[in-house]
Parts: structure tokens; sequence; C-alpha cells
């Protein structure tokens, strides 16, 4: 069994609007994408040699019905379709490859106290009103894709996660003004809290489910957007690791999850995405913002796992000008496999 995850940059942006039936844009200058066609067979060519059994999909399109067209005139008609979940543009998705590993799927909700795709009270903003912190409404800005998957044998429940992203529009000029970088830090901060909200609320699920059954297999794969920034913020504003958060307490080893793939890439490859960040002023930073993690009923079961630079480098074409022109994506895929 192989489970892959790969945000697949604005896959959206490659049809025509939802109006009407699934349609592929002509050539057009689509977020730095001129040849949509040339993309989307060089995207086919890394799922491809991944060979996946269950490919998890950050920022799929809108529609199901698009991702349907992408893969019958790419990939063969050769993967059944989950999903989507989540609002907006970037959807999350799972494809099932026909023939493989998996024998049966089905997608799964929540079914306790914890529902994922509910609102819930927390407080975001720190506001403090009569001496009280505030606690307000909120949601995931990506409700969460979840499936139960069937080998034969076991289940594994598998969860697609897209975390709320930490862009903030003109932040890098907000930051380069001295006089408008407190506005920024207040707004970034507040980003961070609703991240970090997302990413306690998935923690308090993973707990309900490791208190129905600690041997539960479950894997947790998505773009957790824990990146450029982020020791800033949590050296100087006492804000939290994302990761951590989700995997769990290590004086509770039994529900704690493992990576499953960070302690097994060379130091110098351990990443999935570059940027220039201009917090700390490093351009082209490689840094590791998507994860894939295991729980322990199934950790003993990892066979392997990796970034898969290799399958990555079939879809990038240097004769191409600007590099969202010639990368299939602006994040590397992963994998992890099972005995």
């Amino acid at each position: 069994m192989k489970i892959a995850s790969w945000n697949i940059e604005w896959m959206n942006h490659w049809f025509t609007g939802d109006s009407g039936p699934a349609q592929w844009r002509s050539a057009a200058q689509i977020r730095g994408v001129s040849d949509i066609d040339s993309l989307a067979q060089r995207v086919a060519a890394v799922i491809q040699s991944m060979a996946a059994d269950v490919l998890l999909i950050q920022e799929g399109p809108s529609r199901k019905a698009e991702l349907a067209l992408f893969v019958d005139d790419y990939l063969n008609g050769d993967y059944d379709i989950v999903g989507p979940s989540g609002s907006g543009q970037q959807k999350l998705y799972a494809l099932i490859r026909k023939g493989g590993a998996v024998v049966s799927f089905e997608r799964a909700y929540s079914s306790g106290e914890i529902d994922l795709d509910a609102s819930w009270r927390v407080g975001i903003d720190g506001t403090i009103l009569d001496g009280r912190l505030q606690l307000e409404e909120y949601q995931f800005t990506r409700a969460p894709l979840m499936l139960d998957i069937f080998d034969g044998k076991h289940t594994i429940r598998v969860i697609n996660l897209h975390l709320k992203s930490k862009y903030i529009h003109k932040g890098q000029r907000m930051w380069s003004n001295p006089e408008t970088r407190p506005a920024f830090i207040v707004e970034a901060v507040k980003v961070r809290r609703r991240i970090s909200a997302e990413a306690m609320r998935i923690r308090e699920y993973l707990n309900e489910l490791m208190e129905q059954d600690d041997e539960m297999r479950v894997v947790v794969c998505g773009d957790f957007n824990d990146g450029p920034g982020t020791d800033f913020f949590e050296r100087q504003y006492l804000t939290h690791n994302l990761v951590a958060t989700i995997a769990g307490n290590p004086c509770a080893p039994r529900r704690m999850f493992r990576h499953g793939f960070a302690d097994r890439v060379d130091k110098r490859e351990n990443f999935t995405a570059i940027f220039d960040d201009f917090i700390d002023e490093v351009n082209g930073r490689k840094v590791l913002l998507d994860h894939i993690l295991v729980s322990p009923g199934l950790y003993w079961k990892l066979r392997d796992g990796t970034i898969d630079h290799q399958a990555f480098a079939l879809g990038v074409d240097n004769t191409l000008p600007g590099s969202r022109e010639k990368l299939p994506s602006d994040h590397r895929p992963q994998w992890v496999s099972f005995a």
C-alpha cells in the first residue's frame, strides 16, 4: 500500500468557470502558465511515476467533474475520485488507483463530539471585553477530507488537510516599511492563531479516535502551511509549531503520531517548497510545508517514505520561462508505503 500527498498548485485555473460543463481553458496566461495541456501532461507524469494506491490532492479544482476530466484525459481513467471537501476554489480530493492495493473505500465523516465540518468556539484574536478573553465561532478554511480504505485485512482512516494559508495581502510591502510593519505583525499573529486553532482541532479529533481504539490505523496527510516566518513568530510572539500540535504529546506516546518520511530523507532534500522568505531575508529558502503523519498502530507497518524529488523532476521543463511555467507545482509530492 502506497499513500501519496501532493499540493498541485491552483488546479482550478486549468478549467473554465463553474456555470457550464467541465471544460479545459484554451491556451492563456493563467497564474503564470500559458500552456495548460503541457502542464497537465507533466503533472500526470509525476502521478504515474509515483504509482500510489491513494493520492491525496490539495488545491484541486472546485468541481469533481473537472478533476474527472483530468483523470480521463491524462490518467487513462485509472483512478476513482473521492471528494471534494472544502470551500472556494482550492478543494481537497483523493484519487484511488483502480486495480491497486485498495480493495474498497468510502468517504468518512466525524461521528463523535469533534465535528470537523462544524464551527467551534475559540479565542482567535485575543480580544478582551470587560476583562474577559472573548471566544468566537470559527470553522476550517478548508474542511478536511476523510476516507476509510480497506486493503483486504485492515481499514486505514486517511485524513487530507490543507490548513489556512499564512498569506497576507501586500505582506512584503507592509513588512519592509517600518511604519506598517507593526500592522503586518498583528495580522500575521492573527493568521497564525487561526492556523493553530485548526491544528488543535485536528489533534482533538485524533485524540477522540485514539480513545475509541488506541491501535486504530490513521494517516494524516497534507499541506500544513508551517513554513516561512515560523521561527520568527515562535520566538518573538510565542506561537507554536503546528506539526508538533497535530502529532501529539510525547508524554502520551501511545497516541503520538510519527512522521512518515522526515528522518528518511537526506537533510539537503528535506523540503517540499522553495520560497523567498522576506521576514528572515532568505531568498530561495527550502521549507518543509507538507507532511505525512502515521498513528502508533500503523507506524510499525511503515516500510518506506520520502519526498519524491525524482518524480517531481519528470514534470519540470527547464526550456520554459519563469518558475511557474516550467514547474508542475510549487510543492513536491511525498509518499509512504506500508508492508
